[in-house]
This record gives C-alpha cells, sequence and structure tokens, in this order.
C-alpha cells in the first residue's frame, strides 16, 4: 500500500539507526575507557564478579602492608633480645667466677656490682625496644600500684591488713595511702637484700627514704642508675607511678633515719600535720669495720625497716627500691575508700594481631605474635645475686633458663618471620592471578572493538544514505496527481 501520512521505509531505517548509534556509543566507551565493562547493562554478573576481585586486590593491598610491619616488629624484637642474650650470657661467666673459692668478699662485691649494671641495661633494653607504638619486650603484665583502700582481693595487695605478702622490688610503686588514712604501719624484710622503703608526695617530695644524689648516693638507687633528680623526674616521677603531672624531685625534706638504727624509730619527720616515723636503713647502719658498710647488702639483724604514719593529710606513694623480693604488710585504723585511680603504663608488652586473610565472602585470618617478656623480672632475675657464693650458685639455674627463655622467644620471632614472609609471597602470587583474571572479564579488546567501530561507522553511513532515499519515496505518491 502506497501512502504518504506514513512513512514506514522512514521508521524502519530510524530504529536500525538507534540501534547503530547505541552500539558505535558502547564501542567508543569501551575504547576511550579500556574497558568491556563501563556499565551494569554492559555485562550485570561480569561486573558483579569484577567488583569482588576489586574486594579482594584492595584488602590484599593493605594486608601486604600489614605483614611488612609485623616482619618489622619481629626484626626489632629479635635485635633487643639479641643484646639481651649477650648480657646473659656476661651474667653467666660472672656467676662462674663468682663461684670460685679463690675469690675474696671484695671480689664478689664487684662481680654483683657488675651484675646488678647488667640487670639494669636489660631493663632498659626490655623497656625501650618500641616499634609502632608497641614494646614487645616489656613486661607483660603492668603491675599496678593499689590504693590501699582498695580491699578487692583480685587488686589488693594487702588484702588483710598485718598479714605479710611478697614482692619484688625496683622503681614501681608498690602502694597509696588515701587522705584521710590514720596509724599507717609498714615493715619490710629485704630477706637479706638491701631493699628500702621510700615514701613520696603525688607531687615530687621525698620524705622518708634514702638518699639518691649527692655525695652518698644509696646502693639500691645507684643499682637502678638513678643518681640524680633529674634521673628520678623521668623515671620515678611518672603518672604511672601516681605521681601528678609535672611532679618534680624534691628531697630537702628527706628524713634518712636518726644516730641508731631502731625498728620502732630512729628519726621523725613532720610534714603537712603528718608524722612519720622511720626506722632507718639497715645497710647504713652496719658497722664499716666489718666491710659492709651500705653496700647493698645487709646482715640478718638489719634486713626489717619500718615506717610508721599517723594521720594521712594527702595521698602518699610507697615505693621499695631494691634488686631483689621481700616480704612487706601493713596495718591501719582507718582506711577510707581511695578516689584515684592509677594510670596504666604505656610499656607493657601485649599480643599483636597481623591479618593474613580478608577475601570477600570469608572469613578474617589473623595470626597473632605473642608478648615476649624479657626484663630482668619476668627473665626470673629480680632476685638473682652474685655475693655471697650460695647465691651465686643459685643464679646459674636461674642465668640459664633466663638464657633458654630468650634463646625460645627468638626461636619463636625468627618463625614469625618466616611464616609472614611465606604468606606474603602467595598473597604477591594470589594478587597477580586475581588480577589476570579481573583483566579478563573488565579489559576491552582492542582488536576486536577496532573492528567494531570499523563496522558501526560503516552501517552508520549507510543508514544515513537509505534514508535520504526512505525519505524520497513520499515525493513518488505526487506523480500519480500529476496525470
Amino acid at each position: 500500500m502506497a501512502t504518504i501520512y506514513t512513512n514506514l521505509l522512514s521508521a524502519n531505517v530510524l530504529e536500525n539507526q538507534a540501534k547503530g548509534a547505541s552500539q558505535l556509543s558502547q564501542t567508543i566507551a569501551r575504547l576511550s575507557s579500556g574497558l568491556r565493562i563501563n556499565d551494569a547493562k554492559d555485562d550485570a554478573a561480569g561486573q558483579a564478579i569484577a567488583n569482588r576481585m576489586t574486594a579482594n586486590l584492595g584488602a590484599d593491598s593493605v594486608i601486604s602492608r600489614g605483614l611488612d610491619d609485623g616482619i618489622s616488629l619481629s626484626e626489632t624484637a629479635d635485635g633487643g633480645l639479641d643484646s639481651i642474650s649477650q648480657l646473659l650470657i656476661r651474667a653467666k661467666e660472672l656467676a662462674i667466677r663468682s663461684v670460685n673459692d679463690a675469690l675474696s668478699d671484695s671480689d664478689r662485691q664487684s662481680l654483683q656490682g657488675e651484675f646488678q649494671q647488667i640487670s639494669s641495661t636489660i631493663d632498659q633494653i626490655a623497656g625501650n625496644t618500641e616499634i609502632f607504638g608497641k614494646y614487645p619486650l616489656a613486661p607483660a603484665v603492668a603491675e599496678l600500684p593499689v590504693m590501699l583502700g582498695d580491699v578487692t582481693p583480685a587488686t589488693s595487695k594487702f588484702p588483710l591488713p598485718g598479714t605479710s605478702y611478697g614482692f619484688t622490688s625496683g622503681v614501681v610503686s608498690l602502694a597509696y595511702i588515701p587522705a584521710g588514712a590514720t596509724n599507717v604501719v609498714m615493715d619490710i624484710n629485704s630477706l637479706s637484700y638491701d631493699d628500702d622503703i621510700q615514701i613520696f608526695t603525688r607531687d615530687g617530695k621525698h620524705l622518708v627514704g634514702t638518699p639518691l644524689q649527692g655525695s652518698d648516693p644509696d646502693p639500691t638507687w645507684v643499682s637502678k642508675g638513678i643518681t640524680s633528680a633529674a634521673q628520678a623526674n623521668s623515671s620515678v616521677m611518672t603518672e604511672a607511678n601516681g605521681f601528678l603531672p609535672g611532679a618534680s624531685y624534691d628531697d630537702a625534706m628527706l628524713t634518712q633515719g636518726g644516730s641508731t638504727y631502731s625498728l620502732n624509730g630512729s628519726a621523725t619527720q613532720s610534714y603537712n600535720g603528718m608524722t612519720l616515723t622511720y626506722s632507718g636503713d639497715g645497710d647504713r647502719y652496719e658497722d664499716a669495720t666489718t666491710g659492709g658498710f651500705n653496700d647493698g647488702s645487709v646482715s640478718s639483724a638489719n634486713t626489717n625497716e619500718r615506717v610508721r604514719i599517723d594521720n594521712v593529710t594527702e595521698d602518699l606513694v610507697i615505693m621499695v627500691v631494691g634488686n631483689g623480693s621481700f616480704n612487706a604488710k601493713m596495718s591501719w585504723g582507718n582506711m577510707p575508700t581511695p578516689t584515684y585511680t592509677p594510670t596504666q603504663p604505656v610499656k607493657v608488652s601485649t599480643p599483636t594481631q597481623i591479618v593474613t586473610s580478608a577475601n570477600f565472602g570469608d572469613d578474617l585470618q589473623t595470626k597473632t605474635i605473642a608478648p615476649t617478656p624479657s626484663d630482668s623480672a619476668s627473665l626470673g632475675l629480680a632476685s638473682t645475686r652474685l655475693d655471697p657464693k650460695d647465691e651465686a650458685t643459685k643464679a646459674l639455674g636461674a642465668l640459664d633458663k633466663a638464657l633458654q627463655t630468650v634463646s625460645g622467644y627468638r626461636g619463636e620471632y625468627g618463625s614469625t618471620i618466616n611464616s609472614l614472609e611465606s604468606t606474603k609471597a602467595s598473597l604477591t602470587a594470589q594478587t597477580q592471578a586475581t588480577t589476570a583474571a579481573r583483566s579478563r572479564i573488565m579489559d576491552a579488546d582492542y582488536a576486536l572493538e577496532a573492528s567494531n567501530l570499523t563496522k558501526a561507522q560503516i552501517i552508520q553511513q549507510a543508514s544515513n544514505a537509505v534514508l535520504v532515499q526512505a525519505n524520497q519515496q513520499p515525493q513518488l505518491m505526487l506523480s500519480l496527481l500529476k496525470g
């Protein structure tokens, strides 16, 4: 049927031309982007698969950096442990020398002095080995000093007044006495080691104890490398030890003891409405003619110390400084509930979790680097001594165990490094394979698309020519009207 109102030929051409234009547009988009899938309409299923692959590739990239961090942490910790191993080997050499009967008492004292320095150096390495804010060699559990008024069995160090408990001496606060406490009495027995009671205010005033600076610093402080106010400010006057921010060491009011040693009190200190009575340090009273005066070792007659406080008007910090273990007991009249919570120390060895896999739809896979506490206390050397001979004999076994522990730690870090490196190598291969698979789904085939472009352009040009012919069809109808 011949018509002029509806040009069916032209409509057909326009329909085909629209299809051709769509094909041409898709081909140009693929050639310009390099991707076969630019929109969901191109391949919805392929796009979903490729998105999962892209997510895995992004996760693998982050995981790879995390594996590098785990390797760096392990290598840093192993370096610190290597230094500690060398110190332990040297300490064992000293212990073997101390066991030798050819040595005099003064010789063993010299060996003990070097051993104390080794122990302090081990603690410094353990506390200062840091990476990414982690302290892998620090103590695994920080022994927080607590308020005496906290009688919760799980946290209190003196849950029962008058009962003796065992502790390790050092430069960490033992406990806090809250303001309002009355008739507080603390007794310690240093068990032949020179462990000394120290009482501070929270702003740094040293009220009772032994001197750490001046012409006659006490061996307990010297053994910890603290012989000046500046060193005390950085190592003792910390918030973790219960001191106020900005606390500064001040020994202007320090009471060391009277002219003679007396457990019931050889000297008295009055401060801010408080009266503190101190027995004095037994080591500082031993007869100088014996050669043992203030040498860090005390006879059985002078191992006890006592401090009595009648009325506590402000929070006080108790510290027992030394290099061994001691027994302590405390009693009191009134003990108010504490209102201050100690700050958690930063230098604590904690587990480090490293992500090893996080593929789309799978459970997260991790590897945990366990803490490896390597300070002298964690290695079982807190109460180890090389003087006298009997203690040196015991020290040999303790040093062997410590060295075995450190060697075990180094073995763990070595296996961890190997494991993480293997995981990273596997991850690299997986990344390469996933990238290739995604490419096969997403990337445009340029040879095919170039061919399609030529085809689409030819069809478009042909449709334009045919459209001209289709538009001329109504003109033929006019010839029928001219007759």
